[in-house]
């Protein structure tokens, strides 16, 4: 999931890079996880942040493209500030994720900013379930929620054997950063309004879940379709790519069991 979401700022019929919180125990992975794309061109990876920091330092690197995706591995470092630093921090990254920023005026900069388009930017984080259990009622209010895609996972018995058996072998010294194939410039993948339409029961479904009509939901699972493409190479959706986001999908919940 973290791979398609990153890959979903280099597609051109794509209107703004998905967003992804990912929601598991401690130990999960979480941050091991998305610390293995923390080199990425396009990508700042901050362990701590807050909206001024933003607006200092990156909303012109947002604007000219230099910066597509923020990667916090650890969410709850830029929510353990006092709670109004921490509204400032929500209510920036639902504007930077969603609509997008046009013009601002704040003790940030030194005089009002407009921007030549909006600025957006796709948010990469994790969480884990007891804080967002903590700050899933305030976000819902604020429709951060409905700006993400949540996913969260669990752990079988079987995986955690394989888990202790690659410690006890050491194998986790041997894994590497993830390769993505990110194209040299932007490209259009297209999408067939069947493979779109595939998705809708699923989308329904969840949207369900989350009290919500779904719509930026269905624009973002859309956006995976064009990414999984993206991903193999061609510039066209087909039906194994369908097939691909609707296994991730299932995972798409907030109680780390899969919906199917």
């Amino acid at each position: 999931m973290t791979r398609l979401t990153l890959l979903t700022a280099y597609i051109v019929n794509v209107p703004k890079p998905n967003s992804l919180i990912i929601i598991a125990k401690p130990e999960s992975g979480k941050t091991e996880v998305i610390s293995r794309f923390r080199f990425y061109k396009n990508v700042a990876y901050l362990s701590d942040v807050t909206a001024y920091g933003i607006q200092r330092d990156f909303l012109a690197k947002i604007e000219s493209g230099e910066v597509r995706h923020i990667m916090i591995p650890d969410l709850l470092k830029p929510l353990a500030r006092k709670e109004s630093t921490v509204n400032s921090f929500v209510t920036m990254m639902n504007g930077l994720i969603e609509e997008g920023i046009v013009a601002m005026s704040t003790y940030a900069t030194s005089g009002p900013v407009a921007f030549k388009k909006p600025v957006k930017v796709g948010l990469v984080t994790a969480i884990t379930s007891e804080e967002f259990a903590d700050n899933r009622h305030n976000w819902k209010k604020k429709g951060f929620l409905s700006r993400t895609i949540p996913f969260s996972y669990s752990y079988g018995m079987r995986t955690v054997q394989k888990i202790f058996d690659s410690i006890l072998d050491l194998d986790f010294l041997k894994e590497q950063d993830i390769k993505l194939n990110i194209p040299k410039q932007d490209i259009r993948v297209n999408l067939p309004r069947k493979y779109a339409r595939s998705i809708l029961p699923s989308t329904a479904n969840i949207a369900k879940a989350q009290d919500t009509y779904g719509f930026r939901l269905q624009k973002q699972f859309q956006a995976l379709l064009q990414a999984s493409a993206l991903d193999r190479g061609r510039r066209t959706v087909i039906k194994s790519d369908v097939d691909r986001v609707l296994d991730l999908m299932n995972w798409v919940n907030f109680d780390e069991k899969p919906i199917a």
